[in-house]
C-alpha cells in the first residue's frame, strides 16, 4: 500500500492533521468524521517517516478499538505483527508497566487484578469485619465513592472530597482498610492500575525518564473521556518533548458521572502553548438533516470549542418527531414503524437501534417487539464472566498465579464441596492472621491447627497440594487449556455444576460455559507469542472491564443506552422518552454542568442515525406507580423547525394521513406473515 497515495485521499482537514507529527496537537473529530482513519494513517505514516515502532505509543479506551487499529495500522504497512507501535488501552499500558517495576512500590510482580465482583466480595468482608449490618446500606455505592475518590487522587486520610451523606463518611473509613486489604493480597483492582502507574512516574524518576526516552510519539484517543489521573499520567509521559496529539470531541463528553473530564480537551492549548488544532467537521455517516438536527441542540452549549458538522450527502428524510398518549402506545408505534420501514425499504433487522436514557426503559419496548414476533437484543445484560462456574474457574487461577490472593481461595476452599465448613476456614483464617501466613500456607500447615479436625486438616493439606501442582504444571505455559480440562476434572466440576443445575438444560448451559472457557484459555495460548496464566488473566480482567460497551445478546434490532451507543451507527435510529425530568434527567437541572452534558447525550444519540431518526415522548407516562402528564424535553426546542415532521399519536383528533396509511399497510403485512 502506497501511503502517499492514501494520503492524498483525505480531505483537506484530515491530511493535516495526517502530516504534523512534531509537537502538540490537538484533533477535534466531529461523530463520523473519519477519526478511526486519520490516527490510523498519522500512526502509519510516523513509521513509514522513520519513527521506530517501538517510539510510538497509542492509547485508546477499549481493547476493541486497539486491536481494530492494530490491524489497519498492520494491513498499511504489511509488516510482522511484532513490529507494530504500541496500540492499546490506558489500563492494559498501565499494566504492562507495572508488571516491570512494580516491586519498587512494594508489591510483587505476580500480582492479581480484581475486578468489580471482587471487590464488592471484598467490601462486604471488610463490612462484616467491623459488624456493620444495615441492610440497606449498598455496598456498589461505598466502592463507588471510593472508585470516584481514588480517581480524584487523594490521600486514604482525606479521602472522601465532601462528607455529603452518610455513605461519602463510611467510604472514607473503609477507604484506608480496603487498599490494605488489596496490598495484602497482592492484588490491585481497576483504578490501581492508573494511580500507582502515575505513583511509580512521580515517585521513581528514572523510571519515568526510561519510558519518556521510549515512547517519543504519544497519541491519545478519546481524550475528552480521560479523568485526572489519566491526564497527569499522559501529561509525564510527554515530558519536555511534548510530541503529543490528543484525538476527541468535546461535544460527546458524556461520561463526568464517572470522573471523565471536560476540561482536559478544552483546556489543552493552555496545558500545551503551542499547539496546533485541527476541525474535522465533515461528517461521511449521516443525511444533511440529522446533521442540521444535530448542530441546532449543540451549540446551545456554552463550554465548548466550537464546530458544525457538514456532509456531501444529501438532505435525506425528515426527522420524525412522534408524541404517544402514553409509554405503551410509544413502544407499540416503535415496532410497527420499524416493521413498515423494514418491509418498505427492505432492511434487516440489525439495521435498526431504539435508544433510551437507562435500561430500565427496555421493558415496555421488549414487550412490543415480542408481541410483534421482531427479534431484538438488548445491550448490557449480565455478562458471561459474571456466571458462577466463571467466576469459580478464574479464582481457581488466580490462586494459582498469585499464592498471596486469600480472597480467591476464600471462594474455592470448599467448592466443589471437600469437608472444609465455616468453622474450618475460620479456623484456618485465625491460624494465618496469627502466623502471618496467607490461607495457603494455612492449608498446607492444616495439621498444626488445635481444634480442627483430622478429616478438615487432611482436606486443607491435599487442597494446597493440588494448587501447588497445578502452579507447577502451568508455569511451564504450554498446554494450558488442556491443563486447565484436567484441572476441573480432577476437582469433579461438572458434578458439582450438574447438582446444584437440577434441570438438563440449565446444566448443559453452564457446562457449555466450562467447555467455552477452556478453549479461551486455548486460544489465547495459541494467539499470543509469549503466552503465560498472567497474561491470561489479564486478558480476562480488562475485557471484562469493558463488558457493558461491547456485549450484545444476539441479533435483530438493537436496544441500547445512550452511554452505550456512543461509537455505534445505525441506519434508523429510534431516540425514545425525549422528555423532561427523563433527558433532561431531574438531577441534572442542579449539578454544575449537568445540564449540558444531558445535552450531548442527546447529541451522541442523534450523531448515531445514518439515515433516518426519530423522537418520540409520551403525553402522560407512569411514574412511580402513577399516571403522570408528562412534557417534551427542551431540548426538542433547539432542533431547527424546518427538518422536523411532527406526528400526533392516535389520540389527536385528525390523525395524520400518513399514519393512518401506515397503519394500513402494517396491518396488511400482519395478515399476510400471520402474526
Amino acid at each position: 500500500m502506497d501511503i502517499y497515495n492514501e494520503i492524498a485521499r483525505l480531505n483537506p482537514r484530515q491530511k493535516e492533521a495526517v502530516l504534523h507529527t512534531e509537537g502538540p496537537l490537538l484533533i477535534l473529530a466531529g461523530a463520523g468524521s473519519g477519526k478511526t482513519r486519520v490516527i490510523t494513517m498519522r500512526t502509519a505514516y510516523l513509521l513509514h517517516s522513520g519513527a521506530p515502532a517501538s517510539s510510538v505509543l497509542a492509547v485508546t479506551f477499549t481493547n476493541k478499538a486497539a486491536r481494530e487499529m492494530k490491524g489497519r495500522v498492520s494491513a498499511m504497512l504489511k509488516g510482522p505483527k511484532n513490529k507494530g507501535p504500541v496500540i492499546s488501552t490506558f489500563h492494559s499500558t498501565c499494566l504492562n508497566i507495572l508488571r516491570k517495576e512494580i516491586e519498587r512500590l512494594g508489591y510483587r510482580k505476580d500480582f492479581t487484578i480484581y475486578d468489580t465482583s471482587d471487590q464488592l466480595s471484598l467490601l462486604r468482608g471488610l463490612l462484616n469485619d467491623v459488624k456493620f449490618y444495615d441492610k440497606s446500606f449498598k455496598v456498589e455505592n461505598v466502592l463507588e465513592r471510593i472508585s470516584r475518590s481514588k480517581n480524584d487522587m487523594p490521600s486514604p486520610k482525606n479521602s472522601v472530597r465532601s462528607k455529603e451523606d452518610d455513605i461519602d463518611i463510611f467510604a472514607g473509613a473503609l477507604y484506608p482498610k480496603y487498599l490494605e486489604a488489596l496490598k495484602t493480597l497482592n492484588a490491585l483492582d481497576f483504578d490501581d492500575l492508573l494511580l500507582l502507574a502515575l505513583k511509580l512516574f512521580r515517585e521513581h524518576p528514572d523510571v519515568l525518564d526510561k519510558y519518556r526516552d521510549r515512547f517519543r510519539y504519544i497519541m491519545v484517543d478519546e481524550y475528552q473521556d480521560t479523568n485526572r489521573v489519566q491526564y497527569d499520567f499522559i501529561r509525564l509521559l510527554a515530558g519536555e518533548r511534548k510530541n503529543l496529539c490528543v484525538v476527541g470531541d468535546d461535544d460527546q463528553s458524556i461520561y463526568g458521572w464517572r470522573g471523565a473530564n471536560l476540561g482536559n480537551i478544552l483546556d489543552f492549548e493552555k496545558d500545551f502553548p503551542g499547539t496546533a488544532v485541527v476541525r474535522l467537521e465533515q461528517n461521511y455517516r449521516s443525511f444533511g438533516n440529522i446533521l442540521l438536527a444535530a448542530n441546532g441542540v449543540i451549540r446551545n452549549n456554552r463550554k465548548r470549542m466550537g464546530k458544525a458538522l457538514w456532509t456531501e450527502k444529501e438532505n435525506g428524510p425528515e426527522v420524525k418527531v412522534f408524541k404517544a398518549a402514553d409509554s405503551e402506545a410509544e413502544a407499540k408505534w416503535v415496532a410497527d414503524r420499524i416493521m413498515q420501514l423494514k418491509y418498505e425499504k427492505k432492511l434487516s433487522y440489525e439495521d435498526f437501534a431504539v435508544i433510551y436514557r437507562a435500561n430500565l426503559f427496555s421493558r415496555q419496548f421488549e414487550e412490543a417487539l415480542r408481541r410483534e414476533r421482531l427479534p431484538y437484543s438488548v445491550v448490557g445484560g449480565t455478562s458471561y464472566f459474571e456466571h458462577r462456574e466463571i467466576k469459580d474457574l478464574a479464582s481457581y487461577l488466580k490462586i494459582i498465579a498469585n499464592p498471596l490472593d486469600d480472597h480467591s481461595l476464600l471462594r474455592i476452599t470448599n467448592t466443589p464441596k471437600r469437608g472444609l465448613g465455616p468453622s474450618a476456614i475460620i479456623r484456618l483464617s485465625d491460624f494465618a492472621r496469627d502466623n502471618s501466613l496467607s490461607l495457603l500456607e494455612a492449608l498446607d500447615r492444616a495439621g498444626e491447627i488445635t481444634g480442627l479436625g483430622e478429616k478438615a486438616a487432611g482436606s486443607a493439606q491435599r487442597f494446597a497440594a493440588l494448587i501447588g501442582k497445578y502452579g507447577e504444571l502451568f508455569a511451564g505455559n504450554k498446554g494450558m487449556g488442556g491443563i486447565l480440562k484436567d484441572l476441573t476434572e480432577e476437582i469433579n466440576y461438572r458434578d458439582h455444576i450438574c447438582a446444584l443445575y437440577k434441570t438438563p438444560g440449565a446444566a448443559m448451559k453452564r457446562l457449555e460455559n466450562i467447555e467455552g472457557f477452556v478453549e479461551s484459555l486455548s486460544y489465547y495460548e495459541k494467539d499470543n507469542e509469549s503466552p503465560s496464566l498472567h497474561g491470561f488473566l489479564e486478558t480476562l480482567a480488562l475485557t471484562d472491564m469493558e463488558k457493558e460497551k461491547e456485549e450484545k445478546n444476539g441479533g435483530g434490532i438493537t436496544l441500547i443506552s445512550f452511554h452505550s451507543s456512543k461509537g455505534l451507527e445505525f441506519p434508523v435510529v429510534f431516540i425514545v422518552g425525549v422528555e423532561e425530568d427523563i433527558l433532561p434527567h431531574k438531577k441534572s437541572v442542579y449539578q454544575d454542568g449537568g445540564l449540558e452534558e444531558e445535552r450531548r447525550l442527546f447529541y451522541v444519540g442523534i450523531t448515531r442515525a445514518m439515515k433516518e431518526l426519530h423522537i418520540t415522548y409520551c403525553g402522560r407516562r407512569l411514574k412511580y406507580k402513577k399516571d403522570e402528564p408528562c412534557n417534551p424535553s427542551r431540548f426538542l426546542e433547539e432542533i431547527p423547525e424546518e427538518v422536523i415532521k411532527r406526528i400526533e399519536g392516535i389520540e389527536a383528533t385528525s390523525p395524520d394521513e400518513e399514519e393512518e396509511a401506515a397503519r394500513e399497510f402494517f396491518s396488511n403485512i400482519k395478515k399476510i406473515i400471520g402474526a
